[in-house]
């Protein structure tokens, strides 16, 4: 026994020193290492964020759930990544219109499903991307908005959500006047409560309208809510003071809120709401900038998982046009009294909207399925395949040779596809084995024509 004991140690004692001689440069192998794109192309991905130039609605930014932000100065027709040395998880995308070179980036997704990135805080490219600063606010993890004055572009109001996990400091409205490069907190409720909107008066940009949104998501609960101090909030003089505006909306806990200006007469507001009462739900509007509210839509897109989806959007020209996104994106031509559905061959869960100042019945769309474009004020869309934004939950591979990947997309299915084929990889061959939020897919162990499959959620 004692003398097995003493090989047992020589033998440890050798492999201990070999370990000790061998060093691996982790970094060299994986920087060796290189990516290429094998599919599935045959749809988009989730977008949370886009914006256009006004003056060239050609040149478009799309930011998105994982895949960072692109650019496009073609109408759509390609596009680029200009963000991929940083952050790829995006809340919101902001031109200053006056100087349509710089964009603010806001990272950290807002649609705060219980699986979204974080954000590193804000960006800044004055050079119409091809250059990015990072501006602070680092601790935010998600910001859910931007809103630069019309007047003073240098001054910027960020909306920074927080974290969705815990609790945290860095979140509510903060204000630069240099143009980034200090950050003033000027409003803040408390650890648990971010601001989850902004708007700006375009004619007097010193009135600003903040929604704040108390929340907290845990493995088993999410609540919209929170703590019960969530509110509307309204600033006369640039952010130094702030009131809640409270007239005509109903008087109980509040979940997440979104509020917008009509361009073309600021006295029109109109706020998206989520209550605890059912029949409270749905779109106010006010006529006397925030003073008074009434309730003009409990539709079921105008009220369905703010979490979610809560963005609206204005007519530029006309205050009574207006587009809320929702499961499916709504349209009203009579300021929120009755909604239409737009085009049902829109991919489900739209997140943002953009209207073409310069021809209004112009509309982009941002959705789980990537970003969709009507010239007929959303009577019908096309698809803008080009965007490779896809999620995967999960991946597998199997033992076929070429090996097979299988795995789930966020909100696209299941697929599975060869990892290499004489003369490349096309869409064709890949296959759809299931639909939803696709998760795990595994080919059986031994059986070629077995595959098990689920969405999320099991």
């Amino acid at each position: 026994m004692k003398q097995l004991s003493t090989s047992f140690l020589l033998l440890l004692s050798i492999f201990f020193v070999s370990a000790q001689e061998v060093s691996i440069d982790y970094n060299s192998v994986v920087n060796a290492l290189y990516a290429r794109q094998i599919g599935p192309a045959v749809m988009s991905g989730r977008v949370s964020s886009l914006a256009a130039v006004d003056s060239k609605p050609e040149v478009i930014y799309v930011g998105s759930a994982g895949g960072g932000v692109w650019k496009s100065i073609s109408g759509g027709v390609s596009f680029r990544p200009v963000f991929d040395d940083y952050t790829q998880s995006i809340g919101k995308i902001a031109i200053d219109q006056q100087n349509p070179e710089t964009v603010w980036v806001g990272t950290g997704e807002p649609w705060v499903r219980n699986s979204v990135s974080v954000g590193t805080g804000i960006y800044k490219s004055t050079d119409g991307g091809i250059s990015w600063s990072h501006l602070g606010l680092e601790n935010s993890e998600r910001i859910s908005d931007i809103a630069i004055n019309p007047l003073h572009p240098d001054t910027v109001y960020v909306a920074a959500l927080g974290h969705l996990w815990n609790a945290n400091t860095e979140r509510g409205v903060y204000k630069t006047t240099d143009g980034g490069q200090n950050w003033e907190q000027v409003l803040y409720i408390d650890e648990n409560t971010g601001a989850a909107d902004l708007a700006i008066d375009p004619e007097n940009p010193e009135i600003v309208y903040a929604a704040m949104w108390s929340f907290r998501r845990q493995a088993w609960f999410f609540d919209s809510g929170f703590t019960g101090k969530s509110g509307l909030f309204k600033s006369e003089d640039g952010g130094k003071t702030w009131k809640e505006l409270t007239g005509g909306l109903p008087d109980e806990k509040k979940g997440r809120m979104a509020i917008e200006v009509a361009p073309s007469n600021p006295d029109v507001l109109y706020l998206s709401l989520e209550t605890e009462t059912r029949e409270n739900k749905g779109i106010y509007r006010s006529a006397d900038k925030g003073e008074s509210w009434i309730q003009v839509s409990t539709d079921f897109n105008a009220s369905v998982r703010p979490f979610y989806f809560s963005r609206m959007v204005v007519d530029p020209h006309a205050d009574s046009l207006l587009v809320k996104c929702g499961l499916q994106a709504i349209f009203s031509e009579d300021a929120g009294r009755t909604f239409r559905p737009m085009d049902g061959s829109v991919h489900s869960d739209v997140h943002d909207v953009w209207i073409d100042p310069n021809n209004t019945k112009h509309i982009l769309l941002a959705t789980d399925g990537g970003v969709y474009e009507s010239h007929d004020r959303g009577y019908s869309f096309r698809h803008w395949g080009n965007l490779p934004l896809s999620q995967y939950y999960r991946v597998s591979v199997d033992n076929h040779k070429p090996f097979r990947i299988y795995g789930g997309l966020q909100d696209n299915g299941s697929w599975y596809g060869p990892s290499a084929k004489p003369g490349g990889i096309t869409n064709a061959d890949w296959v759809n084995t299931f639909g939803g939020d696709g998760f795990y897919c595994f080919r059986h162990p031994t059986r070629d024509n077995f595959i098990f499959t689920e969405f999320q959620g099991g």
